[in-house]
């Protein structure tokens, strides 16, 4: 079946970690799930943050540094271009927190639902009120030593919501919210809490004609059900992939590769 995006009027495009990889974005992952020698889970959990805030916060602080220096890659910008140019109505998921989707998109022509999250934003443990933020409180060695990354644009940073724009007070070298004094958290889906924007999301897979995974491995939920769900509804199905997904039998076409090559191309 040879069919391009263009065909059709209303799309839903999610994407996983297969889109950055291109760019240079890791998981701070070894082969044996460390980082650090410190299981994943120990570092992205509320039971985590609520036993050593401070590790998690290192954790985030390095991933901040590693998202700042990456650059969108010709699959995100060809993205944006496709809704810039394109009389589809489309909307794009994504499960990835590295803010690179909004970075292609100087022009906010498709802004992404960040099922996960974003690592350019901090939330409020008591309120939950989100500030944008995109400082490091931690250096690459683990040092206390906050510093602006570039993962906010300039007009972010002029927003009232911007974080630094307050006197921030700190306890325990980790910052307090400027809305009640109590300690932020990165705004981040950790395992065990429920995606944001779930309602939302539901409601464009039953309407939408065309859904298109990138870079996903299927096997994360909620979001290895969205294909399902789409296809429940009479969507034409594409998977964009380095290798198959377990919901093979539910994709109409499958094109093998490198999203950086093969996502131009699809969205021409």
């Amino acid at each position: 079946m040879n069919i391009k995006a263009r065909d059709f009027k209303k799309i839903v495009i999610l994407t996983g970690a297969g889109i950055s990889a291109e760019s240079g974005i890791s998981t701070f992952r070894d082969a044996n799930g460390l980082w650090e020698n410190h299981k994943v889970q120990e570092v992205a959990t509320p039971e985590a943050y609520a036993r050593d805030p401070q590790l998690v916060w290192k954790f985030y602080s390095m991933r901040r540094i590693q998202a700042a220096k990456a650059l969108p890659n010709p699959a995100h910008r060809a993205l944006i271009n496709f809704a810039a140019n394109a009389g589809s109505e489309i909307h794009l998921i994504t499960q990835n927190v590295d803010v690179l989707h909004e970075r292609a998109d100087i022009t906010g022509k498709l802004p992404p639902l960040c099922m996960h999250g974003s690592l350019n934003q901090s939330r409020c443990t008591h309120c939950e009120t989100v500030y944008l933020d995109d400082h490091a409180y931690f250096d690459l060695d683990g040092n206390y030593a906050p510093s602006r990354t570039e993962l906010c644009s300039a007009e972010e940073r002029t927003r009232d919501e911007y974080l630094h724009h307050y006197k921030l007070e700190y306890a325990h070298f980790l910052p307090l919210s400027p809305c009640c004094k109590a300690p932020l958290r990165p705004h981040i889906v950790w395992f065990g809490e429920i995606p944001f924007f779930m309602a939302k999301i539901e409601k464009r897979l039953r309407e939408c004609d065309l859904f298109v995974s990138i870079g996903t491995s299927g096997q994360v939920y909620p979001a290895a059900g969205f294909l399902q769900v789409a296809k429940s509804h009479n969507a034409r199905t594409v998977c964009i992939n380095k290798e198959a997904i377990p919901q093979s039998h539910m994709i109409d076409v499958f094109l093998e590769g490198k999203a950086a090559e093969i996502v131009p191309d699809f969205f021409a």
